[in-house]
């Protein structure tokens, strides 16, 4: 058979299969003389595409081989439109576009994604080739019956059911009563017999467990072989039964096969040949073979020995059988190639990562074995926010192209001259839609950067296909297409794969040329059909709302301004579980560990309270320890907010309800701040009963792990502190520095340091549950460590990556720098004012520092870990003392992640001489 080729020099951005010379056309088909070429052009097209469904989508290519053939006038043919429709039944029109250009026929295919509510087949296939018996028919299994049968199978085997039973009949044959099991007996008995006579005729027929075949050609052994398997697969797929060459299956007469055309010996060796090369999938531990018996019964005629019957006996089996590898396809290497059997029954079952090696940098992409970068819990999570997440921060105008995102776009057209005024020229004939900007949108998406390119602009319009446009330098025409290219077909592909994009997509790459004004843009010619144009509204909207999911995976500016959007929706959707509490349980202590949004729950909280007691802002009142965290919640909610020390000079006769924030940093020195709020929200004496009847709203957010004293907080003790809610399911930042939590929250219970921690706070942590919130919340993120830097490397190392970061994009009110000695400040100051006044940047304002009570402002926060308590940014920079003992204290890591949501950069001081 020979091997399909991907075109690797196409300028479209497809992955493009090249079939050769076919003949177009009804009337052009049915005059095809050589009927062996009809069925290979046939089985060619539907070879590729198969592997284009199976692969992200693509195109094939054909040449016409009958020059006069015109697509509108003579069609396709109606034995290729057959075989399309078999493929994709009553669906082929879904996925199937075509296009005439010239002498060449191309055909358009689109993903493999269904848009059915409900369980999905993951893959096409032309044939299973795993076979089952029902009553006298052998069937090769449609996907969905096959994907039905191995999990029936998984299921049997992973409740320890992996060992059939073994069939001996047992049964008491009864005249007047007949049924398909007696079949079986019969067929068990014909089993022992040691000879038959010719025309002999059989008990029984042909069922569930007997199929019986007459030797009526001369080429015996072929056409045993070519039998074999499918009969094979399905007995052992099915409950075992009995393969009888030799009998008549009308008849039931026993004619054997003569002495002289066959030899006994050989026939069971290549029985068994064949038989033991056949492909299984196990999903036991055991690994069975096909367990078999063959045996030749001779056959005798006026007693002289005329020939032979074989009969093979198969039993079941607690694997599955193919009776060759699946008719499924996939592009690999260039070359469309058939899936082995356990890569099938993977991709089917969805039960193993991609195997490794097929997705190399330098190969073209497969889409079927696209490794889902989102883990399932956090995709559902994902795909239940994404068009809040597409109007957030990717919204489409009606009016005109909107460049996203600012910051970006501002820091890209300070830095090239006349980039501006190039895009509004590209872009000027479109009236809806959104040109999102990159530094690479290769780099974006997980490949490699390219020098030679100033910065990518992804086109999403009404009326248009999506454009990839490609801002390079220099005035070389076509230096970089190459880039644009396959950067452009990378991201079609992740927009199907990950984004889960069900309608026809392409994106088209386009070369712009900076500085040069005069080099004139030659546009490539990519021709699409109508169906790929973006013409609807609701189109564009779902297309970028895939785009969303594409992003989500990665690390980039749009990504990290998505993902902190997505962990605030997150974060209130718990406190709106938490809050369903308020109306039964007036005082709750709420134990949480790091990482679950704290702060940000309790906001939310504080707006649920009003809006379920009906009560006015001054009736609330929140407390934390530090003036930052104050006057930061003081910004994000209308009701009175006040820090420990001040509620502990002051009287309250408004307050009804009192929410406690970060009660682990409190402490008792001021007096027994517990008492006076629970007096205020449940009052003992009558005056303050009858003004507050049904007693108020005391809740207390405590995160043991990240304490920063050892001092008495005046919390009641862990025993008393009921009635208690643990949040512990839910992580709100990126997976590397979740992991980094995990780590240090590892430590810290295993040496009980620091020693003054509660059990009852230790046992929250359970390193299982943790690692499956990680996988279920936290979406791609940065955590990188520097260690032995002095002050002065240390404040060069941020200054470095801030110039980085800020030339992505991102913006200083993304940023904090945290130290955990407060005397540090001034030196830090010093030195970081000083450096990042040296660096080279396009900003227009210049950089300046802020304390952790100017979180909502827009400078860089310099400050202590203990001011920035219960605050976060989506970048954080922790510097850190050298410790004179043998290692850094690990709640001090532990409180420098909680603080970053999506970059986190851990710089350790080395030790002064």
């Amino acid at each position: 058979m020979e091997r399909l080729q991907v075109d690797i020099e196409t300028h479209y951005a497809e992955v493009v299969v090249e079939v050769g010379s076919v003949t177009f056309g009804e009337e052009y088909r049915k005059r095809m003389t050589d009927s062996h070429l009809k069925r290979t052009q046939n089985s060619k097209i539907i070879r590729a595409i198969c592997a284009l469904l199976n692969s992200g989508g693509g195109v094939i290519k054909a040449e016409i081989e009958n020059r006069s053939y015109n697509y509108q006038c003579d069609g396709l043919g109606q034995d290729l439109e057959t075989s399309f429709q078999k493929l994709l039944p009553l669906a082929s029109q879904n996925f199937l576009d075509y296009l005439q250009q010239d002498h060449s026929l191309f055909i358009f295919v689109k993903p493999w994604i269904m848009k059915a509510v409900g369980p999905q087949i993951r893959i096409c296939s032309l044939s299973s080739n795993i076979f089952q018996r029902d009553v006298t028919c052998t069937v090769n299994l449609t996907a969905s019956r096959a994907l039905e049968l191995l999990k029936e199978k998984q299921s049997r085997i992973q409740r320890g059911r992996e060992n059939l039973p073994m069939w001996h009949p047992k049964k008491v044959l009864v005249s007047e009563i007949q049924e398909e099991e007696d079949m079986r007996v019969f067929a068990s008995e014909f089993f022992k017999k040691d000879w038959l006579l010719y025309k002999e005729k059989l008990n029984f027929t042909e069922s569930t467990h007997v199929e019986l075949k007459r030797f009526t050609t001369k080429k015996i052994l072929p056409r045993i072989k070519d039998m074999l398997p499918r009969y094979v697969s399905a007995f052992a797929n099915t409950k075992g039964g009995y393969l009888i060459f030799g009998v008549d299956d009308k008849t039931n007469e026993v004619f054997g096969c003569q002495k002289d055309k066959v030899h006994p010996l050989q026939l069971q060796k290549d029985i068994q040949s064949c038989i033991e090369k056949l492909p299984i999938f196990h999903f036991c531990s055991g690994k069975p073979n096909i367990n078999f018996t063959t045996k030749i019964i001779d056959v005798y005629d006026n007693d002289c020995l005329y020939g032979y019957v074989c009969v093979v006996k198969v039993e079941p089996i607690c694997c599955i059988v193919f009776a060759e590898a699946p008719d499924s396809w996939i592009i690999r290497n260039n070359f469309v190639e058939r899936l082995k059997p356990e890569e099938w029954v993977s991709q089917l079952m969805d039960i193993h990562p991609a195997p490794p090696g097929l997705t190399q940098d330098n190969d073209l992409p497969l889409g079927l074995w696209e490794t889902d970068p989102l883990r399932r819990s956090t995709c559902s999570q994902v795909w239940h926010y994404k068009k809040t997440l597409q109007q957030s921060l990717l919204s489409v105008t009606s009016q005109e192209i909107g460049f996203k995102p600012e910051s970006l776009c501002q820091e890209l057209f300070s830095e090239h001259y006349g980039l501006e005024k190039l895009m509004k020229k590209m872009t000027r004939h479109f009236s809806q839609g959104i040109l999102i900007f990159s530094r690479s949108w290769a780099v974006d998406i997980g490949l490699r950067k390219d020098d030679r390119v100033l910065c990518d602009a992804l086109l999403i319009a009404i009326n248009s296909p999506p454009i990839l446009y490609t801002i390079v330098r220099g005035s070389n025409q076509m230096d970089g297409f190459e880039y644009s290219r396959y950067t452009a077909l990378q991201l079609k592909q992740k927009l199907a794969n990950v984004g889960r994009y069900t309608g026809k997509v392409c994106i088209i790459p386009q070369l712009l040329h900076l500085p040069d004004p005069q080099s004139e843009i030659i546009p490539v010619r990519s021709y699409y059909p109508q169906a790929y144009v973006l013409a609807i509204d609701y189109e564009l909207e779902d297309l970028l709302q895939s785009l969303v999911m594409v992003l989500l995976c990665f690390t980039s500016l749009l990504s990290d301004q998505l993902g902190c959007q997505f962990v605030s929706l997150l974060a209130g959707d718990q406190s709106k579980l938490l809050s369903k509490s308020l109306q039964e349980t007036r005082e709750l202590f709420i134990l949480c560990l790091p990482g679950t949004r704290k702060t940000a729950m309790v906001i939310k909280i504080l707006e649920e309270i009003r809006n379920i007691f009906h009560c006015e802002a001054k009736e609330i009142l929140y407390l934390c320890e530090n003036d930052s965290l104050r006057e930061f919640v003081s910004q994000q909610s209308p009701c009175q907010t006040e820090t420990r020390k001040t509620f502990m000079r002051s009287e309250f006769p408004k307050i009804k309800h009192i929410v406690i924030d970060e009660a682990q940093n409190f402490c008792s020195e001021d007096g027994d701040w517990y008492t006076k709020a629970k007096n205020i929200t449940h009052p003992k004496d009558e005056k303050a009963r009858r003004k507050n009847p049904h007693q108020g709203i005391l809740w207390l957010f405590i995160d043991s792990f990240q304490a920063s004293h050892s001092r008495v907080s005046g919390l009641p003790l862990p025993l008393m502190q009921y009635p208690r809610k643990n949040i512990t399911r839910e992580i709100y930042h990126a997976q590397e520095i979740a992991m980094v939590m995990k780590q240090e929250m590892k430590m810290i219970r295993e040496k009980n340091q620091p020693q003054n921690m509660p059990p009852e706070s230790l046992v929250l942590f359970r390193e299982d549950l943790y690692e499956d919130a990680i996988q279920a919340y936290t979406l791609r993120g940065i955590c990188e460590r520097e260690r032995n830097l002095t002050k002065e490397e240390m404040a060069n190392w941020v200054v470095r990556r801030c110039q980085i970061l800020f030339h992505n994009g991102y913006s200083p009110k993304d940023i904090a720098i945290l130290y955990s000695r407060s005397e540090d400040r001034e030196h830090y100051e010093f030195i970081l004012q000083r450096t990042m006044k040296s660096i080279r940047t396009h900003r227009t304002t210049e950089v300046g520092f802020s304390r952790a009570s100017d979180v909502l402002g827009s400078k860089i926060i310099l400050d202590s870990i203990q001011q920035f308590s219960g605050l976060e940014r989506n970048i954080v920079f922790g510097l850190i003392p050298f410790c004179p003992g043998p290692e850094v204290p690990h709640n001090l890591l532990l409180c420098f992640a909680s603080k970053a949501i999506k970059h986190l950069y851990l710089l350790y001081e080395k030790e002064e001489l």
